[in-house]
């Protein structure tokens, strides 16, 4: 049986974000961060509370960075991804 790959976005709140990560379902992330500061402790987050696979010994690796202005856009990689053995 042949394997096929196949690509998906998500975008969403930290609700999505939360599901998805927590079941161990995203392969990359891409962040945009901009230089804007929200100071309200009820403003929405990437996550909401959860236990992520591996916990804070999980970490990604950055494949990525570029400057689109005053943003920065980075792309993380597990570190078991393409071929990187430092897991």
């Amino acid at each position: 049986m042949a394997c096929e790959n196949f690509l998906y976005k998500l975008e969403g709140g930290s609700t999505v974000h939360t599901q998805f990560l927590t079941q161990d379902l995203a392969d990359e992330i891409h962040l945009a961060i901009a230089p804007i500061f929200v100071g309200d402790s009820k403003a929405p987050r990437f996550v909401n509370d959860g236990v992520f696979p591996g916990g804070t010994a999980h970490r990604m690796k950055v494949a990525e960075v570029k400057s689109v202005g005053d943003v920065v856009l980075i792309r993380y990689l597990p570190k078991h991804s393409s071929g990187d053995s430092t897991s």
